[in-house]
């Protein structure tokens, strides 16, 4: 029975690698004239859509992640392109380190279970987002009433912090703007921590 299992653990996992091999080796094919159009990313996100074991694993689930959050609304900007192709160039180049620094954001102190609201609401973004570059996340929150701030301060209703890991984190550092909105915190200002998953959930 161990062996039963084992072989097909064995098999799962070199599924992924060839499937994560040909993805790569497409995401090199759209890359090579230097242009990573519409239909391009469409066809990568259906074709992830359609390899949801790929899509699941890491790093898969940060390109399936990002791609989604650039087709989201119908219209993929020129910063979500050039994110996306970013994005696909650190794939195809293996720099998996820089991608998304090895690491997810641990649970620091966020406050899981609050309703934002935002109309009205200042927000802060920090870290690297799966949903986007930050200035996406900050048009998606705008649309949605919310207005942005670049800086930690005491009319501060949320501070959002992306998904993926820094190097700041990595290195045992909470990073400056999550520190800053902890003192707050710690001085009675009822500053939020919101994780991205949470802020996605709510948009």
């Amino acid at each position: 029975m161990t062996n039963f299992f084992a072989s097909k653990g064995a098999a799962y996992i070199n599924e992924l690698r060839q499937s994560m091999a040909s993805f790569v080796g497409m995401a090199s094919g759209v890359l090579s004239d230097g242009i990573l159009s519409d239909i391009e990313i469409e066809f990568l996100n259906t074709w992830l859509s359609e390899n949801d074991a790929i899509a699941y694993e890491w790093p898969g689930d940060v390109i399936h992640g990002r791609l989604k959050a650039a087709l989201a609304d119908g219209i993929i900007s020129a910063s979500e392109r050039e994110y996306l192709v970013y994005t696909l160039q650190l794939l195809v180049s293996g720099d998996f380190e820089k991608l998304t620094e090895d690491v997810h954001v641990e649970e620091l102190y966020f406050d899981q279970d609050a309703k934002i609201e935002f109309s009205n609401s200042l927000f802060c973004f920090t870290g690297d987002f799966v949903f986007g570059p930050r200035s996406v996340c900050a048009q998606f929150t705008e649309r949605k009433g919310g207005s942005i701030s670049e800086r930690i301060n005491n009319k501060l209703d949320y501070l959002v912090i992306g998904s993926l890991g820094s190097k700041e984190w990595k290195q045992g550092s909470f990073g400056t703007k999550i520190d800053e909105a902890m003192k707050y915190k710690n001085n009675g200002e009822l500053i939020k921590l919101i994780p991205e998953d949470i802020w996605v959930n709510q948009l």
